[in-house]
């Protein structure tokens, strides 16, 4: 086998064994929707028209 060859075998098993790491992880995706959920309804429940419409359903 040739050097070149070695070298050709070589990349391609580093390759197949290095693993493109994605732009987050499945649990950072479920922290990050979750959070900016958590964001939605808290802005959604602190607006004035909001708080007066539930008020007027509970009491």
């Amino acid at each position: 086998m040739s050097k070149l060859d070695q070298i050709i075998a070589n990349n391609a098993r580093v390759t197949q064994s290095r693993r493109k790491p994605g732009f987050l992880s499945q649990r950072a995706r479920v922290l990050l929707l979750t959070l900016t959920s958590l964001l939605l309804v808290f802005v959604f429940f602190t607006q004035p028209q909001v708080r007066a419409a539930i008020h007027t359903l509970i009491g």
